[in-house]
């Protein structure tokens, strides 16, 4: 007669991580369990005490994995962004696991706070980014939030299965996002805090208009060249500026014309530059007029619209 197979905690767990990967955590019942390893609920739950003590298994090995998976990013080149791209890879590998590692246990006061919880790696994420890029602490631990949110956001998508991503993919939005936010911390904190809008200056007045313009003007080519080699704009290029001013804020010229009657089209030319960064100097290229000219202009539009042209 053969001996009855042993069910072990650890036979027991693997069964029921190849649940969960199948059919996701809601599908981990007494019934799909003791189904898959073809014994009796005794068995199970004499090993574990009830079906709470398996998920809270299941819950502990996810985020072993999770932790195991991120720690050998680090030993990527640069390490911060292989500790990006293991989040990931985890996320899209393994999506139902994932899910358990970002499950909600309670309300967070902050994003900081969600990502303390459910990442960690703070500590050794921000030496590799004041290594890797020469940042002090602070700046490197806002790097560090920025790109974790980023990391976030990609991994959502693909876990939802709204835009599969291939890593190489994914790889190249990271870097780009990475590249984007050096390019803000770098300005200084002088130059930083002068782009950010007034409250209610861009969509609901929280937007960092610096990093968003920055981004538009690597993804639209008359953006890009008119930032890189300033010259006079024809009349057909300013609907090209015009979209991408719209795409950029809660503000349209319509709008503008529509609060502020007395707005003419050179005004509201100008007021398009200045919410797109450039300068006085490069404004007057823009325009065909002297900066001199454009000084005014500026001082003119900013008593037509009282204090909300805050550029």
């Amino acid at each position: 007669m053969a001996r009855p197979v042993s069910i072990t905690k650890d036979k027991i767990l693997a069964a029921a991580l190849d649940v969960v990967r199948k059919k996701g955590v809601s599908s981990l019942t007494a019934r799909s369990l003791t189904s898959a390893l073809d014994c009796g609920a005794n068995a199970i739950f004499s090993a574990y005490g009830s079906m709470e003590g398996i998920l809270e298994a299941v819950r502990a090995e996810a985020r072993r994995l999770f932790s195991e998976r991120i720690s050998e990013g680090f030993s990527l080149n640069p390490p911060f962004k292989g500790f990006g791209l293991a989040l990931l890879w985890f996320a899209m590998d393994e999506p139902q696991l994932y899910r358990i590692v970002m499950e909600e246990k309670a309300s967070m006061a902050s994003i900081e706070d969600y990502i303390d919880t459910h990442i960690g790696f703070k500590e050794k994420s921000v030496a590799a980014i004041g290594h890797s890029f020469c940042l002090q602490e602070k700046d490197a631990e806002m790097l560090y939030y920025q790109m974790v949110i980023v990391a976030l956001g990609i991994a959502h998508v693909c876990v939802e299965g709204g835009a599969p991503l291939s890593i190489a993919q994914a790889s190249e939005i990271f870097g780009r996002n990475v590249r984007a936010f050096l390019m803000v911390i770098r300005a200084g904190v002088d130059a930083r805090e002068s782009f950010i809008p007034q409250k209610g200056a861009g969509p609901e007045g929280e937007i960092d208009s610096y990093l968003l313009i920055h981004s538009l003007t690597g993804q639209n080519h008359l953006l890009q060249e008119l930032h890189a080699e300033p010259r006079y704009v024809q009349d057909g290029e300013w609907t090209e500026l015009e979209r991408v001013f719209r795409n950029s804020c809660s503000l349209t010229p319509e709008s503008l014309r529509e609060k502020h009657p007395r707005l003419t089209r050179g005004d509201i030319r100008i007021f398009i530059l200045s919410h797109l960064h450039f300068t006085v100097a490069e404004q007057a290229l823009l325009l065909g007029i002297s900066p001199a000219s454009v000084t005014k202009a500026r001082q003119r539009l900013k008593n037509k619209m009282d204090s909300t042209f805050c550029k």
